[in-house]
């Protein structure tokens, strides 16, 4: 299709062109006070046009899941980006600028509607006389209408809002259109309308930038106006750096790691793959330590060369995981990428990524700039090979528009969910490789959005890697069959480690509809399967005088609890016993940022790859559930509270995990917690656990866990398949529970069932594009996770006189977002400032925070007798004041 830019254009100055604003917030004072409303229409249009020409891979998205020739797609795209603004044309939206109102159109009727002009764009819609309306065009048009980010009501009134002279204007500027652009065929378009909503969301970002598109007066005839528009249009994507980098023509471990690396079975497996341009899903199985990870990038790799994708967005289940895999992709992610294909981004996606120092020193760095890399700490000079464009970085709804993106799985939920400006998230995320790490520690409603997502992202055309370590059966058949979409072949092997692989149809919207699922069992990788003697101890005093002996002979050791509190318990109680020789440190979530941040980075340190033997010795580490997948840590001793069998395999991975010490005893799983007898009571875990019993609330799950720790005497995980551990526990053939406990263990399936069900309440249905019962109306913001509900704090510290935040940075916005930390909600209601001073000091610094959220409550500290100790208060929910302390050596406690 070719963009008509010729005279056969209206080329007359039409009276509504001068009457008419659309933009009348000029940047800096300069240029005309206005901007008209034709003029910023076609700015609109014309980049859509730019980005479609830029990434011909939308193109092809809309015209696959719409049936529509690829000019035919094109041109509906650019006609709804071009008539998107219709709505302003009305009344009540012209009044909104009183001078402009009374200098264009000072005859107007002053209308009182509030309602938007999305909204009354599609009531104009519907009042488009029948012989000139492009009828074909409706449905994209009420998803272009969508553009302040959720679908609108289709309430057809606009007497309100609409006199007759606006909507005859309206009506000859649309047909202005058409004669400029071209009509749409006849041909009803199936679909589309969540990819058009979100390309129109963008297009309207990029035409409403001054800087690109910079205000003009109402002069210039359309057809004048357009064609300078295209071209400015095109610098501004490139400007913006929207152009896709072109894959390398090879890649492969060495590539990634260096000459001379030896891929592990699975690695190899994912090197020898080729697969077609179709939407493809991998759900890869196996143990820390198989190279997953890299594996998941060559099969990203191979479907990008294949033309299935352009890109990829690894989804985590934490910051701390986000940010891991960050830092080692930022040192090789570029490999992915031909050397003259282009500059790929890298960005990273979750709420905390403004304290990453490497992602924000790598926002608009060109890969010739100079660095000076002795004034760069670790973390900068990440950004020395890492780059993100400015324009993608700015937002973290426009996190899968670069090439590359990490950050948490709950980036990727939030275009699922009734949040605004969902739709751009999904079309930009249609042409990235969706990598889902870690599904094993998802909670239930976690699951449930993600397969929604699946289902979104396999009608949208996107191809999709799943990692897990300890999937259930089910659960695998569950994701499979939500991509699949169709009465799939389930899933049989019990092999591990496993590939499991389903193809998709472009024709049939990406999804494989019925198809069956390949599974290719893998060889086990080098040092990743072992077998695991378990031993058992009654009582946490008894497995923490065994670390203690061991700590003493020069060993170190690590307990992992369920709760902070019990964490707490266990520092005060080794700290107390520790003889001379022995330290002690507590590791849990419940610190500032600033302070959890020094704190894993000394966990590192003396426990990581590259701590020495006297780093170790005689170093206890009392820790909760930080440890467990985030970070990569070895202990001589491992002991953990009775949690989850496959949190306890996941635990289990932080023994004995680096192979370069020196020879240490062999391996063994220290467990807490109370035999699996066959007449175990009621409160057979809530006895000896009262706090974590609501951690983890099915003591049935627990009960088989020990028991088939105990049948096993251990994890078998090399003579046996892990999944001999897992289905016995959580799969549908799990093993006899005590009849005392099978109560609380329905109760708690219900409970999990629950949150399946609460979330699939939040969650957008694919079929329908509309505000789907109201979703979009409550001012209750959707969460990704349903959970225990939180609250944010900032530490400050008081001195009688001023108030500064608890941490130390170079500007006091970065210092202050260092100071926060998360407390659940049923703790307070308010916080008590210590003198009216105080309180004073605090308002004032609140009012100095951004003002585009409810600003965090702060929690002002003043200096305790005990060392390294501050005291504070609030209101608990009964009205009662509660003493509040902050030691740096064990973080936040009620008193």
């Amino acid at each position: 299709m070719t963009l008509v830019e010729s005279p056969s254009a209206r080329t007359a100055l039409p009276a509504w062109l001068a009457l008419y604003w659309g933009k009348a917030r000029p940047r800096d004072g300069l240029g005309p006070a206005w901007h008209p409303l034709a003029y910023h229409s076609l700015d609109v249009a014309a980049a859509m046009a730019a980005m479609l020409e830029t990434r011909p891979a939308w193109l092809a998205a809309v015209a696959a899941r719409s049936r529509l020739s690829h000019d035919e797609a094109r041109r509906r795209l650019i006609l709804a980006a071009a008539l998107h603004d219709l709505g302003k044309f009305a009344d009540n939206f012209q009044q909104k600028v009183s001078d402009l109102r009374a200098r264009l159109r000072p005859d107007a009727p002053a209308l009182n509607s509030t309602r938007g002009h999305g909204e009354i764009g599609a009531a104009l819609w519907s009042a488009w006389p029948r012989e000139t309306k492009p009828h074909a065009l409706g449905p994209w048009l009420l998803a272009a209408f969508a553009h302040h980010g959720a679908p609108v009501d289709r309430n057809n009134a606009f007497a309100d809002a609409a006199g007759e002279t606006c909507l005859a204007d309206a009506f000859a500027f649309g047909e202005a259109v058409l004669d400029l652009i071209g009509a749409p065929g006849a041909e009803r378009a199936d679909g589309g309308e969540w990819l058009v909503a979100g390309l129109v969301v963008l297009a309207d970002w990029i035409g409403s930038n001054q800087s690109w598109f910079p205000y003009a007066e109402p002069s210039s005839p359309l057809d004048a106006y357009w064609a300078a528009s295209l071209s400015r249009g095109r610098a501004a994507v490139t400007e913006a750096r929207l152009a896709e980098a072109q894959a390398a023509a090879h890649f492969d471990l060495e590539a990634l790691l260096g000459a001379g690396t030896e891929p592990s079975p699975l690695q190899a497996w994912a090197q020898d793959q080729a697969p077609s341009d179709a939407p493809q899903l991998y759900i890869v199985e196996d143990f820390t330590g198989a190279g997953k990870s890299e594996a998941a990038l060559i099969l990203a790799h191979r479907l990008m060369r294949a033309g299935a994708a352009e890109g990829l967005y690894w989804a985590l289940p934490t910051m701390a995981t986000a940010n891991g895999l960050y830092e080692r992709l930022a040192r090789g992610y570029r490999a992915l990428f031909a050397a003259d294909g282009g500059e790929p981004s890298l960005v990273l996606a979750h709420s905390a990524r403004d304290l990453h120092r490497g992602f924000q020193a790598s926002i608009g760095r060109e890969r010739d700039a100079v660095y000076d890399a002795g004034r760069l700490d670790d973390a900068q000079n990440i950004s020395a090979e890492a780059a993100c464009a400015a324009f993608t970085a700015e937002d973290r709804k426009k996190t899968f528009l670069a090439e590359i993106g990490v950050g948490t799985i709950d980036q990727a939920l939030l275009a699922v969910l009734p949040v605004r400006h969902q739709s751009l998230r999904l079309a930009a995320l249609c042409r990235r490789v969706l990598v889902i790490d870690e599904v094993h520690s998802f909670s239930e409603d976690v699951c449930a959005s993600l397969e929604r997502l699946l289902t979104f992202h396999a009608a949208h055309g996107g191809s999709a890697i799943i990692l897990s370590a300890t999937l259930t059966q089910a659960q695998r058949n569950r994701l499979a069959a939500t991509y699949v979409k169709g009465p799939a072949k389930a899933s049989t092997s019990t092999a591990f480690p496993l590939v499991t692989h389903a193809v998709g149809d472009p024709a049939t919207s990406g999804h494989a509809m019925g198809g069956a699922m390949i599974e290719t069992p893998q060889p086990p990788a080098r040092g990743t399967r072992r077998d695991l003697p378990a031993r058992r101890f009654d009582t946490p005093e008894a497995v923490m005088a065994a670390l203690l002996g061991q700590a003493a002979a020069g060993a170190c050791a690590v307990y992992v609890r369920n709760t902070v509190k019990d964490a707490v318990a266990a520092f005060e109680h080794l700290q107390a016993a520790a003889p001379a020789g022995v330290e002690v440190d507590l590791f849990h979530a419940r610190f500032a940022i600033g302070d959890r941040l020094a704190r894993e980075a000394e966990v590192l340190a003396r426990f990581g790859k590259t701590s020495t033997p006297e780093d170790r010795r005689g170093r206890i580490l009392v820790a909760t559930q930080v440890v467990e997948q985030s970070l990569d840590l070895d202990f001589d001793y491992l002991a953990t509270d009775l949690c989850p069998m496959d949190l306890l395999i996941q635990r289990a991975g932080r023994l004995h995990r680096h192979g370069h010490r020196p020879p240490r005893p062999a391996p063994e799983l220290w467990v807490v917690g109370p035999a699996a007898q066959a007449d175990a009571a009621g409160d057979w875990f809530a006895r000896p656990f009262p706090a974590a019993s609501h951690v983890y609330p099915d003591a049935g799950q627990l009960w088989r866990t020990m028991r088939v720790l105990t049948d096993r005497n251990g994890l078998p995980l090399e003579t046996a398949s892990p999944r001999d551990l897992i289905e016995p526990v959580f799969g549908e053939t799990a093993i006899e529970t005590p009849a005392a406990l099978e109560p609380i263990s329905v109760q708690a399936a219900g409970a999990r069932q629950a949150k399946r069900d609460v979330a699939h309440l939040n969650l957008l249905r694919y079929e329908r594009f509309d505000r789907q019962g109201g979703a979009w109306d409550s001012d209750i913001r959707t969460p990704t996770r349903l959970g225990e509900e939180t609250v944010t704090l900032r530490l400050a510290r008081w001195d009688g006189q001023t108030l500064t935040p608890w941490s130390h940075a170079e500007t006091e916005d970065r210092a202050w977002r260092l100071s926060e930390i998360s407390v659940p909600r049923r703790w307070l209601t308010e916080t008590l400032p210590p003198s009216p001073e105080a309180a004073q000091a605090v308002r004032a610094a609140q009012a100095k925070w951004p003002d585009r959220y409810e600003p965090p409550m702060a929690l002002a500290l003043v200096a305790a007798d005990a060392p390294n100790t501050w005291l504070g208060g609030w209101t608990s929910p009964d009205g009662a004041p509660r003493e509040v302390r902050y030691s740096l050596g064990q973080g936040l406690t009620a008193i």
